[in-house]
């Protein structure tokens, strides 16, 4: 009997979407030692059929186990460790802080976050509602979208900032009708308050991480690109390969601190050496560009409605081509956060200079989040081969995007939000990711919202934007054949064809016969790493 023809260990039958162009649809697929060894209908796979074969009938959907393409998997699974507000609701905000507070030892630090700016006025909470009820403690808590800090008054006084604290560039101190730090700081002002935070050790980091793979491989997951690395992050991952303790694929995505300019390339270059093992990935960066909409960060072309800014941009041109141009000079992918238009044109005119470079090293780089993307810069991604990095589940008028965006952006450019069939249409590759936690990294839920450009399970609220819906099929391609692209690995996973990783999840459900507004219920009941189930519901 030939190698190809050996006896699979195991073969999954039913209704396969493959993500193979090639055979985009089959009945099975057949695993032996990892890697999978056949792709097609049962009769075809009975040939790999043996005496000791594992044969398992799935009556939802046999897919390539997903990828998520823009996730913080080590920072969102910390708060598991701390103060967690991602699933309680705001008028519980208080309680939850304040229990967490009183198990502490006095003078320590309350860390956590995930509350919703759609819950405060202007998206800023308040000072003295914390020091009611964290004891006179310093307390440090980030919004859901990890872009501002609610911080108490005695972390204000360790950080040393008052009425003459200016702002610092890229970032707010949001103020009271008398000049007094609120208790609200948006992007680079949270880094004042950086030097006096406790440590994170190695063994939270391990726990984080622990936590945060068992939840995602829950959730069919498989691979990943954590999209800001310090060193010390990037560690906890290679400690955890080295001792068997990851069962995913990462691509670090290291940060880049505008501030340190191109001094860093060294130590991009020595973490990068550092992960030689074949899970864990070290050859990109991750730099931002501005900010979010929510807090007038993002740089937009045209001006915020009421206060007439066009953001913060965190780079002038020169410095962020220099930034890019030494990242590619040295064969790193970059991964740019950009949010505004003017971010985005910003990446892209970057990427342009550097174009021949990147397609001479066969680097792929990506912007995400693109919130708002100008006319002229739609066609630029599949002209500069720039990769769509696009976080599905904001695209719908969900309540912070009405409450917050809305008013600051205007009718006519909030309908403009997220130009995924734009994109798509211009011939732009589409990788999907959750920017969990964020929000959820349910993958079926983000589809159903490309879908619909509603928000989960709602059938009534208006659509966001005229002729922006995916398809099901580009939804899964997302999180499947073009995020495995975006991490470098589609040679190895993505896709469900003879001589890949055997990475398979199975649904519980078939994407393609339930409806549009039922696809978030639809669950992984079973996730395969390698040939090894991670995860069985």
């Amino acid at each position: 009997m030939s190698e190809a023809l050996r006896p699979a260990d195991t073969i999954l039958l039913g209704r396969t979407f493959t993500a193979d162009p090639q055979r985009p649809m089959a009945h099975g697929v057949a695993m032996r030692d990892g890697i999978i060894t056949a792709v097609g209908s049962a009769d075809e796979l009975a040939d790999h059929t043996g005496p000791a074969t594992d044969v398992v009938k799935c009556e939802g959907l046999i897919a390539p186990a997903f990828h998520d393409a823009h996730i913080h998997l080590l920072e969102g699974s910390l708060f598991d460790c701390g103060v967690n507000l991602h699933d309680v609701e705001p008028a519980q905000y208080l309680d939850v802080i304040g229990a967490a507070a009183a198990q502490l030892p006095p003078g320590a630090w309350v860390r956590g976050g995930g509350w919703s700016m759609a819950a405060f006025p202007a998206g800023s909470p308040d000072r003295r509602w914390l020091d009611d009820v964290v004891g006179g403690r310093p307390a440090y808590l980030t919004a859901r979208d990890g872009h501002t800090a609610w911080v108490s008054t005695r972390t204000l006084e360790l950080a040393g900032i008052d009425s003459g604290t200016t702002d610092p560039p890229g970032g707010r101190i949001e103020r009271d009708g008398d000049g007094e730090p609120s208790g609200t700081l948006h992007e680079t002002a949270m880094k004042l308050v950086a030097s006096q935070l406790p440590v994170i050790t190695d063994a939270e980091w391990a726990q984080a991480l622990e936590l945060g793979q068992r939840y995602l491989h829950s959730l069919g997951i498989v691979g990943w690109q954590d999209a800001r690395l310090s060193p010390e992050m990037l560690g906890a991952y290679l400690d955890a390969e080295s001792e068997g303790r990851l069962s995913a694929y990462v691509a670090a995505a290291m940060h880049w601190n505008p501030a340190q300019g191109t001094d860093q390339i060294d130590g991009l270059l020595h973490s990068r050496s550092l992960a030689t093992g074949s899970l864990v990935s070290a050859g990109m960066v991750k730099l931002f560009v501005d900010g979010v909409v929510e807090n007038e960060t993002a740089a937009l072309h045209q001006p915020y409605v009421a206060t007439h800014s066009h953001g913060a941009p965190l780079f002038d041109d020169a410095e962020l081509r220099a930034a890019i141009g030494s990242c590619v000079g040295e064969g790193f992918n970059v991964h740019v956060h950009a949010v505004g238009d003017a971010g985005t044109t910003r990446a892209l005119d970057a990427f342009e200079a550097v174009r021949p470079q990147s397609a001479r090293s066969g680097l792929r780089h990506q912007i995400c989040h693109l919130q708002v993307v100008a006319d002229t810069d739609v066609p630029r991604f599949a002209a500069l081969d720039v990769i769509a990095n696009v976080q599905a589940l904001w695209a719908c008028r969900d309540e912070q995007n009405v409450s917050l965006c809305a008013p600051r952006l205007g009718p006519d450019r909030f309908e403009q939000q997220y130009r995924f069939g734009d994109l798509a249409r211009s011939g732009a590759r589409l990788a999907f990711g959750s920017d969990w936690r964020v929000s959820t990294p349910q993958p079926l839920a983000q589809i159903e919202v490309a879908i619909t450009r509603q928000p989960p399970g709602d059938g009534v609220t208006a659509k966001l934007g005229e002729g922006q819906e995916l398809s099901l099929t580009t939804g899964l391609l997302g999180f499947t054949r073009e995020a495995a692209y975006a991490a470098g690995l589609d040679e190895r996973t993505g896709t469900l064809s003879a001589g890949r990783s055997a990475d398979v999840v199975v649904l519980n459900a078939d994407p393609f016969t339930v409806a549009p507004h039922d696809l978030a219920s639809v669950e992984a009941d079973m996730t395969v790493f390698q040939g090894r189930v991670v995860f069985t519901r």
